[in-house]
């Protein structure tokens, strides 16, 4: 069911790429059909709602968007940055981050490699940001951030060829981290929209419409990947972060609009994750 939905999600976004190398204008980027709502059951909701501590035991996995890359002061192969979300919202949230384990260019493969020794039975929290790199965007962002429109769309639209893979990478993923944290809560954050591709007159709303269409299918394939481990009762969810008023094309954008940092948040757009965070969860009394 999976990949089904992920084959409809990268079909929509094929469809608003070749709009745009038909050179229309004025089209609104092509968003999935809403799902049905789900039946409301008797079932508790796997993801326990209950005050975080002092003690709290947090690990965070993932790729750059985890690591922090583009926040300013990364350090290592890994690009970890002190203004990286998961550090951000430890301090906030005053739970104990044990470490962050996330790595820049790190796949679902690296993640299952390397990554997973950081937890055990007694992390109460996990976060997780990855796909990503799954479907090579890093190779994606310089040809976009540098205006190469037709050398952009192609990138991306063979990206998309690979989100049929996704769901099950995601799916032995996700597994693989409720098992080695037995214990925790794990939340799954999502990728923000790059563009404010509001304004259809702007020089490059054709590209932003098309890297946006296919944010909007990666993260739809995560969610439902979320909402699978749910149903088997691993204590997940999925948490959207949004930088509407911040995206390229903003006054204030809250990502790197250019650099070998491109496309990832700044310090100011990692601190909008770690906000989100701690609307979920809360801080500790």
């Amino acid at each position: 069911m999976l990949r089904a939905a992920a084959a409809l999600l990268a079909a929509t976004a094929v469809a608003v790429l070749s709009a745009c190398s038909g050179g229309q204008t004025g089209a609104e980027p092509a968003r999935p059909a809403a799902t049905a709502a789900p039946t409301p059951t008797a079932t508790p909701d796997p993801f326990r709602r209950e005050p975080l501590t002092a003690s709290t035991r947090y690990v965070a996995l993932g790729d750059s968007y985890a690591a922090g890359m583009g926040g300013g002061g990364e350090k290592g192969a890994c690009r970890v940055s002190p203004a990286a979300y998961p550090s951000v919202f430890a301090r906030k949230a005053g739970v104990d981050l044990v470490v962050n384990a996330a790595c820049a260019g790190a796949t679902t493969s690296d993640l299952l490699k390397h990554q997973l020794i950081a937890l055990d039975d007694r992390t109460d929290l996990v976060t997780v940001s990855i796909g990503g790199n799954d479907l090579g965007v890093a190779e994606i962002a310089g040809d976009c951030a540098a205006g190469k429109a037709t050398a952009c769309r192609n990138e991306v639209t063979a990206a998309l060829s690979l989100l049929n893979v996704l769901p099950d990478r995601l799916r032995t993923t996700y597994s693989a981290i409720a098992q080695a944290a037995p214990n925790a809560r794990i939340v799954v954050t999502g990728y923000v929209l790059l563009y404010d591709s509001s304004d259809p007159s702007a020089k490059d709303f054709q590209t932003a419409a098309a890297i946006n269409a296919a944010t909007i299918g990666l993260n739809e394939v995560i969610r439902q990947a979320v909402d699978e481990q749910r149903a088997h009762g691993a204590a997940m969810t999925y948490l959207p972060v949004d930088f509407a008023g911040h995206a390229v094309g903003d006054r204030t954008p809250w990502l790197n609009t250019s650099g070998a940092d491109v496309f990832h948040p700044t310090a100011a757009g990692y601190a909008q994750y770690a906000k989100r965070l701690v609307q979920l969860l809360g801080t500790a009394s």
